[in-house]
């Protein structure tokens, strides 16, 4: 792989995208960024709550629409990441995000994988949650979430089913990401890595 790679996630709430990011990052040994970090850091930083979910939907969607660009570099700064590196990115909410961190990430290639998940088998994973379905209903609801069931499966590189256990799921986006122009040494580095992940 001449260049590196920025493999972006999206997905409705509970889908696993941070679980899988984050054992990723541990497989691949990649740095990894999530919008969702960084807005919780910025929220916690000015005095808000943040464990609620609504005031990082109000922030992120106040920084779209604000600073589209700089909200993007901060959240790529945010994973030290280099141009013409590799990351993992978790939490991508709009195509008009996706389009500028393909822009922003250059030499480095950008490409989405939308994970996809069931009502029932999302709503279970939700209310093993502290703040459970009900808060799911509302969310779900926002203006921020809004392109996530409609347009970023329609444009995403791979859709990929996110009801099997996490060490699976990150098995199988890696056999999506070793068409993307990973070595196969690295996949099967990491696949060894996940294996050793107690189930």
């Amino acid at each position: 792989m001449s260049s590196g790679l920025v493999i972006c996630f999206s997905g409705r709430i509970g889908s696993g995208k941070t679980s899988v990011t984050q054992t990723l990052s541990a497989s691949l040994g990649w740095p990894r960024a999530g919008f969702g970090d960084y807005l919780r850091a910025r929220v916690e930083r000015n005095g808000g709550d943040p464990n609620s979910r609504e005031a990082l939907q109000d922030l992120g969607q106040s920084l779209v629409d604000a600073d589209p660009d700089g909200f993007c570099l901060d959240v790529l700064k945010s994973g030290n990441f280099q141009p013409g590196g590799n990351l993992l990115l978790d939490g991508i909410r709009h195509v008009n995000i996706l389009s500028r961190i393909k822009r922003l990430v250059g030499p480095s290639r950008a490409i989405l994988i939308h994970l996809t998940l069931d009502d029932a088998d999302l709503r279970k994973r939700v209310e093993s949650r502290s703040q459970g379905g009900d808060d799911l209903v509302r969310a779900e609801k926002h203006r921020v979430e809004a392109e996530i069931s409609s347009s970023l499966p329609q444009i995403a590189d791979r859709v990929v089913d996110a009801s099997p256990p996490i060490s699976e799921l990150a098995g199988n986006v890696l056999s999506v990401v070793a068409k993307f122009g990973v070595e196969a040494s690295i996949i099967a580095q990491a696949r060894a890595a996940i294996a050793k992940i107690p189930i």
